[in-house]
């Protein structure tokens, strides 16, 4: 019975050590250049992206700003996932309220006063990419299409197509803004219980106890 006892401890010291695990950066657009960026609050901006091989996306974070700070935005991000239509945004696949949001400075300066913040954020369901498929992120930063004037800062320009807006969220009025935008996605975030290291060392050693407790029998 001691021996069950200590084995009793150590699966709740090891449950008491559990961890959720978190996706990490799966695709990264890059950081933000301090230069520019795009209103998201009388538009939807979109970015597209793909992988090479498939991949489960179960979040994203993106660098926004405001004129001197983000006093201005109300906290509000809403997200989609649009497949290509020739370059451009295509049918929705995906939408949601981001889960989760942590919001935090990310002390690089933002040319028109302030600095950009990341916003990073769960979906509200993974999203399942083909390889080789074309999608676009879309982002939202309002409750409403008033706008606020809190941008989606923009990183250095690389080999993706530039990001695409739609004014009011009409998505049938697509057009070029010209950018790229500071963004990455994260995988999947599925939570299960993770022992550490030393949890595992007492589950172990309680195990280990109840054995020799029954060899003795």
């Amino acid at each position: 019975m001691k021996a069950l006892s200590i084995a009793g401890v150590a699966l709740s010291a090891a449950l008491s050590f559990a961890t959720v695990a978190h996706g990490a950066v799966i695709y990264n657009n890059g950081g933000p250049n301090g230069v520019s960026g795009n209103d998201a609050t009388q538009w939807v901006q979109a970015e597209d992206f793909g992988f090479g091989l498939g991949a489960t996306v179960g979040g994203a974070g993106v660098y926004i700003a405001g004129f001197g700070g983000i006093g201005n935005w109300d906290g509000a991000i809403d997200y989609w996932v649009f497949g290509d239509s020739g370059g451009t945004p295509g049918a929705v696949l995906a939408s949601g309220s981001g889960q989760n949001v942590a919001t935090s400075d990310s002390g690089i300066a933002w040319g028109f006063g302030g600095n950009a913040w990341l916003v990073d954020f769960d979906f509200a369901s993974n999203f399942n990419a083909v390889a080789g498929n074309t999608y676009w992120l879309g982002v939202h930063l309002s409750t409403n299409y008033d706008r606020d004037d809190i941008y989606w800062v923009t990183t250095a320009n690389n080999g993706t197509t530039r990001g695409n807006e739609s004014n009011g969220g009409a998505f049938n009025n697509w057009s070029n803004n010209g950018q790229e935008h500071a963004y990455y996605l994260k995988g999947a975030r599925v939570p299960g219980e993770v022992p550490a290291p030393a949890a595992l060392s007492i589950v172990g050693l309680g195990l280990a106890g109840l054995g020799l407790a029954r060899r003795r029998k």
